[in-house]
């Protein structure tokens, strides 16, 4: 049987047993109200009972004060109930009550409070009955229809997003293509690739006079000249990259000092440390001016890099959303599967979607 032709027959079957249900309410509602004129009969005559004469004062007060608190408890208990369902909810303190007299007053007026108890109990007997009745000859309710429709809204989504997906990234490898148009046709690589060889120039002569320049430190502290110059360099070597002019002057007095593999450094620090100054200052003015024009390419390129990192936001907020509409799909198919399992062992046939 197809899908669309069970929940014709499903519908069917349920009018049919929302009738039925309705008789049924109809006809416990019937001897519900029988029950509560009896029940408010029999706590009106406990009401109008006179305690007996022999009964003792202090017990006679205690009656008094039960038999007030029970029937008002009672008749407070009664007065919300006007069909099976409202009984259902009020059975909880009507069990209370059924079990809650003073023992004076059952022992008083026995007769009049087993009466009651009697009909408490025959209500409870009553809507068990009921309910019974009510699952026996009620009909699941199944709302196949619409978890269908909600599918078929879910998959609409799922599609409409996929397609907006689609186009942000289509954009996104368009901006991209053009960022690396604009730095390829400014020369963005060759001008990086220009810096980092300048760096490595640059750290590449710092470092060979600072080597030079550290075989000073031990002799230098040896000497304890106390001098300025003398207490930076066995600090740190790159005195001689800072003050190059003051440095060679302090090593030209200490040279005639010095061992003779010291006296070797000393003498390339005296030969060669202003060239290599001057040749470091061009380097880094050199680095200087291709930072600028790195700048100044990324600048033109901002505003493409900002909308490249607008389209990826918005490409993961997207995709979030996705996961979370293929995940209400997978639940709305299992709830979909279930439904028209319990269909079928409604209609007892085997149903194709």
């Amino acid at each position: 049987m197809r899908l669309e032709q069970a929940l014709e027959e499903y519908e069917k079957l349920r009018k049919k047993s929302s009738k039925e249900l309705e008789k049924i309410r109809k006809k416990y509602n019937k001897r519900l109200e029988r029950k509560i004129k009896e029940l408010l009969k029999r706590i009106d005559q406990l009401e109008g009972r006179n305690i007996p004469k022999d009964v003792e004062g202090n017990i006679r007060k205690i009656v008094t004060a039960e038999r007030r608190n029970y029937v008002t408890a009672l008749r407070n208990a009664l007065a919300g109930i006007e069909d099976m369902e409202s009984l259902g909810k009020r059975l909880p303190d009507l069990a209370k009550l059924h079990v809650g007299h003073g023992k004076y007053l059952l022992l008083i007026f026995e007769k009049e409070v087993y009466a009651i108890n009697r009909l408490l109990k025959e209500l409870n007997e009553e809507y068990v009955s009921y309910y019974n009745e009510l699952t026996e000859k009620g009909l699941e309710e199944l709302n196949l229809e619409g978890t269908l429709r909600e599918i078929n809204e879910t998959e609409a989504a799922i599609e409409s997003i996929e397609a907006e997906v689609e186009e942000l990234q289509e954009r996104l490898v368009e901006l991209e293509k053009e960022r690396e148009e604009l730095y390829r046709e400014s020369g963005l690589g060759g001008i990086e690739d220009e810096m980092a060889a300048v760096r490595s120039r640059i750290r590449g002569a710092e470092m060979e006079v600072r080597s030079k320049a550290s075989k000073l430190q031990k002799p230098v502290k040896r000497m304890r000249l106390g001098e300025p110059t003398a207490e930076e360099l066995i600090r740190d070597t790159s005195i001689a990259l800072r003050n190059p002019g003051e440095f060679v002057k302090f090593v030209a007095r200490i040279e005639p000092r010095l061992e003779q593999k010291q006296r070797k450094a000393a003498k390339w620090l005296i030969e060669n440390l202003a060239v290599k100054v001057r040749e470091i200052n061009r380097e880094r003015k050199r680095l200087e001016e291709l930072e600028e024009r790195r700048e100044e390419i990324l600048r033109k390129g901002a505003s493409i890099e900002e909308e490249i990192r607008r389209i990826k936001s918005l490409i993961a907020k997207k995709e979030a959303e996705l996961r979370k509409l293929r995940n209400r799909l997978e639940h709305l198919e299992g709830e979909l599967d279930e439904g028209i399992r319990k269909l079928e062992e409604i209609l007892g046939e085997s149903i194709e979607r």
